[in-house]
């Protein structure tokens, strides 16, 4: 038996199954059949279970050594067969309880995979177009959440200028060289990419999400740029795709986010590439930067800008730290 299996009983007096709170998946990819438009995966749930013959989301209770994602993808796993390694957690909505709470992993494949329901917990699994989901006999739970789950279907790309960072990094009394400050700012962005953003500058009109996983694209300028790109492991995009493993000894290793380095030869140059990324990248796009030509024609681009002091407050230590 599971530590995290029973009933508990919340602030609010409703009964819930699982003693360290419960987790899910929402898995959403393309649709092939509408331009800018999602497939989620729904769960149609066993007559006998709780709320059964309604329709949700893979998941179940924490166990008590688990974090939401650990708890989510393994149920996913258990009841539909889905391959973590198949989807990027891409942000986390808490339903608090006062004592309990459900944690929903919204998770973003890059395209609809085979699933199989388990015939025990679930009648079928599905992937359905977001736009047909309140359709369906949703569990009540579910039905209260979907509205702010649709709003985070759609991507969050965080636009780097890191030229700013790297020169405070590098100065003549700084800890580290440019080429040391820009992998030093590198490798502090894929930390962050596993730890997540609790809060969002306002203005981007993102649902109210307990934590983000957005995508980073760092763009810098001159040997430093060329540096770290190429300082990047060879085999990062294979290492990406590797199967997940975990057992029920070991905690789940899921992918992350990415950091994409794009090395260009000056700071004209980063001020284009920042301008074409923030017009072209799909999805919600944050662009961080001081300087204030690439705030503008980001802005222009349609893209929400904000200073380099709120990255620098969410990046863990490190050299100068």
């Amino acid at each position: 038996m599971r530590s995290g299996n029973g009933w508990v009983t919340c602030e609010q007096g409703h009964q819930h199954w699982g003693l360290f709170g419960a987790a899910g998946v929402l898995a959403y990819a393309p649709d092939p059949d509408e331009q800018a438009g999602s497939l989620v995966l729904l769960q149609h749930r066993a007559r006998w279970s709780h709320q059964g013959g309604t329709w949700a989301l893979p998941g179940g209770a924490m166990d008590s050594e688990e974090t939401p994602a650990e708890a989510a993808l393994r149920e996913a796993d258990e009841e539909c067969m889905l391959d973590p390694k198949l989807v990027v957690p891409r942000g986390m909505y808490s339903e608090e309880h006062g004592g309990w709470a459900y944690h929903t992993i919204t998770a973003q494949a890059a395209a609809p995979f085979r699933v199989y329901s388990d015939a025990y917990e679930s009648d079928e699994v599905v992937w359905l177009p977001a736009g047909q989901v309140d359709q369906r006999d949703l569990h009540p739970g579910f039905a209260a959440s979907w509205p702010v789950l649709r709003e985070a279907l759609l991507p969050l790309t965080v636009l780097v200028d890191g030229a700013g960072i790297v020169a405070a990094r590098s100065a003549p009394d700084a800890a580290a060289a440019p080429d040391a400050a820009a992998r030093q700012l590198r490798a502090q962005l894929t930390d962050l990419t596993r730890a997540g953003i609790a809060a969002l500058p306002d203005g981007l009109g993102v649902p109210a999400l307990a934590r983000w996983y957005p995508d980073y694209v760092l763009v810098l300028d001159g040997p430093a740029g060329a540096a770290t790109a190429e300082s990047a492991p060879a085999d990062e995009a294979s290492l990406a795709r590797a199967p997940a493993r975990y057992s029920w000894n070991e905690p789940l290793v899921a992918r992350t986010a990415e950091v994409r380095v794009v090395a260009v030869a000056d700071r004209a140059q980063a001020d284009e590439v920042l301008a074409d990324l923030a017009g072209a990248t799909r999805g919600r796009r944050l662009v961080v930067s001081d300087r204030a030509g690439v705030r503008d024609r980001a802005a222009a681009a349609g893209a929400r800008v904000v200073g380099l002091n709120w990255l620098l407050g969410l990046l863990p230590p490190g050299l100068d730290g």
